[in-house]
């Protein structure tokens, strides 16, 4: 593609990622940051797929951010309206044109409601050629206050051979027959013009289509592979997916996948796709650019500033990482809730956002993380820390509560089997307690647990290890004369 295609994005992302920086500048810059931060931007991407054997679909997409339009009151409520003006020309003239009024309403102007993006979705019919796609937005209230991108097109004629459309960046895609402008082929697609993901939306829907696959021959010939590919600005591959194999429907197909790509560092990646005919061994590619925008990546010490490349393999995700493939989300969330103990904060936001497939993938570059053993099959923290798990739930299970959740479960997963146990069994005059002891841990530490209610349910009442529960009187825990 060419690149003057993303030169809205690059600007999109350049204003996400240049944003903090505005508090740095002193106030002589003030006016000239207004001024900027009151342009009126929109994001815009373009498809295209076939329509005939001599005819393209041209699909344009643009992403309209409500707080970029201008209000006024009506009624109980607020209005803003927006013209759309699209074209397709040659070097000369003008061939094809479409103009459209939109309003959008909302009952309140606070910040959740406009934080939403409107989507615009329309497209023209053309013959094979060169053109250019000119796209221009007006705020209808707002004074002056339009933008206009343009777009050289190439119209392909998709031939007789393998070949794949464009691949369609999306921010949802979902089963839907209903007659509605966003769905194609039994798929309703939001799309995501703009190709930025990252925490806020960590998972990269994309649709594109498959033409001119060959009859079958053989049962196997009567198949195809898809395989996908992520590739960083440098040209290293990242990332790659487990390749799928599907049956043909007929000689053409559609193609949609969900990808996690909220674990790739801030920057410019391209997604690649290869699709094999097994009946002819054809081979058939097809690219598009996405960004990834994480904040924390920019902050001190974060993973934009780090020299460090980051590539799959360096750690294993173990020996029994295929059986992730099959599990239900209910078993994916029972797993990284055993882990709530070591995950970090960023990595437990991202998770509550993920579908069934991105955690799939996440909970195994979750565990390739934390590979102590970079280089071997095996992931030897993982087996360990989930056989913590299983005897924390034999052995330490508490009345209402699996044993994992016990305080007694949570030590064992955090700081492992202490080196010595002390237990104290409860008298006339005391409870039981116990006294678990560390000795290779912040130079000695150990860890007291009372049962506080008779019931054997062991609750932590004091410890010297650093950051958790202190306290020297707990003996009244035990002695309710002390």
């Amino acid at each position: 593609m060419n690149s003057l295609r993303n030169v809205c994005i690059f600007v999109l992302l350049s204003l996400v990622i240049l944003s903090p920086l505005y508090a740095q500048t002193d106030a002589a810059d003030t006016t000239a940051q207004q001024q900027e931060q009151n342009k009126f931007n929109f994001a815009a991407n373009w498809n295209r797929f076939r329509a005939s054997d001599s005819l393209v679909y041209l699909e344009y997409t643009l992403a309209i951010n409500r707080n970029m339009l201008t209000f006024k009151p009506e009624n109980d409520g607020y209005i803003a309206e927006f013209l759309i003006d699209a074209s397709i020309s040659d070097e000369d003239s003008v061939l094809k044109r479409q103009v459209w009024r939109t309003r959008d309403q909302v009952d309140s102007l606070d910040a959740t409601s406009m934080s939403m993006v409107i989507p615009v979705i329309n497209s023209f019919i053309l013959k094979p050629g060169n053109y250019y796609l000119e796209i221009k937005v007006t705020d209808i209230f707002g004074e002056d206050r339009s933008r206009s991108i343009k777009f050289p097109v190439e119209a392909l004629n998709f031939g007789k051979e393998l070949v794949l459309s464009d691949i369609q960046c999306a921010s949802q895609i979902k089963r839907d027959k209903s007659d509605n402008p966003f769905v194609k082929n039994g798929y309703k697609v939001l799309p995501n013009p703009s190709g930025v993901y990252g925490l806020g939306m960590p998972i990269l829907f994309c649709y594109f289509e498959i033409y001119n696959l060959a009859p079958a021959s053989s049962q196997e010939g009567g198949k195809y592979t898809i395989l996908y590919k992520i590739i960083d600005a440098d040209g290293n591959e990242i990332k790659s997916f487990p390749e799928q194999t599907r049956k043909k429907p007929g000689a053409s197909s559609v193609a949609v996948n969900n990808l996690n790509v909220v674990t790739c560092v801030s920057g410019a990646y391209t997604l690649r796709v290869l699709v094999t005919d097994l009946e002819t061994n054809a081979t058939a590619s097809q690219e598009c650019r996405f960004f990834v925008y994480r904040e924390a990546d920019f902050t001190q010490g974060g993973a934009a500033f780090q020299k460090v490349k980051v590539q799959d393999g360096q750690g294993s995700p173990g020996l029994d990482a295929s059986r992730y493939d099959n599990m239900t989300e209910k078993e994916l969330d029972l797993e990284f809730n055993y882990c709530s103990y070591i995950a970090t904060r960023e990595e437990r936001k991202t998770w509550k956002k993920l579908n069934l497939e991105g955690k799939r993938e996440y909970i195994k570059e979750f565990w390739a993380k934390r590979d102590n053993t970079p280089g071997t099959p095996a992931n030897e923290f993982k087996a360990e820390y989930l056989g913590r798990v299983q005897l924390a739930n034999t052995i330490y299970r508490g009345t209402f509560v699996d044993g994992w959740k016990t305080d007694r479960g949570r030590v064992l997963l955090v700081y492992g089997k202490p080196d010595e146990i002390e237990r104290f069994p409860g008298t006339s005059d005391s409870k039981e307690y116990h006294i678990w002891h560390y000795y290779s841990i912040q130079g000695g530490v150990y860890f007291v647990f009372a049962d506080k209610r008779n019931m054997s349910d062991f609750e932590l009442v004091h410890t010297t290890a650093r950051g958790e529960l202190y306290d020297p009187d707990w003996p009244r825990w035990v002695q309710p004369n002390y």
